[in-house]
């Protein structure tokens, strides 16, 4: 007799880890300040809690294909924020290695306030609004996963949050 995988609606928590960090590209045009980074990789591994009592432990493997801010500044031209998106492809597998999900991740809005200095160091808190999306494979074949979950770093500590999310 064979298990069927948990599905339903799940709650996680997550802590990202950067393996190749972003290496953004300061870019001015037309007076706008923008950064630009690609092709790099951060990952986390959690453990999905299911309504229905069941738990699925997980790694994730996030390629960043396209991570885009702008430096938003006050009416004076002084640097307030960092404000951007991010899109790039996602991976999950099971504890022992396994496929189970592929997808695209997305950063619908990621924030960072930002010092009034030539080098626009970041200050305070980083704030991202993170999504995940994704079609199963193996015993998920057939079926859609997605994750929401608001991401916080303060300092130089890891981005991290508590999710919610749904395998169908």
């Amino acid at each position: 007799m064979t298990s069927s995988p948990p599905l339903g609606s799940f709650v996680c928590r997550l802590e990202f880890r950067r393996i190749r960090p972003p290496a953004p590209v300061r870019e001015e045009r037309d007076g706008v300040t923008y950064f630009v980074a690609r092709d790099y990789e951060i990952a986390y591994d959690t453990i999905l809690y299911f309504a229905s009592g069941a738990q699925l432990p997980i790694s994730a493997r996030l390629v960043g294909e396209l991570n885009e801010s702008v430096i938003v500044r006050d009416g004076s031209g002084h640097p307030l924020r960092r404000s951007g998106y991010v899109q790039g492809r996602s991976e999950l597998r099971t504890a022992d290695g396994h496929v189970i999900f592929r997808g695209r991740y997305y950063d619908s809005r990621t924030l960072q306030s930002v010092a009034d200095d030539a080098a626009l160091t970041p200050v305070g808190a980083t704030l991202v609004d993170h999504h995940e999306n994704g079609f199963g494979e193996g015993p998920y074949a057939g079926h859609a996963f997605s994750l929401g979950v608001h991401l916080i770093r303060e300092g130089a500590g890891a981005l991290c949050g508590s999710g919610r999310g749904q395998i169908d």
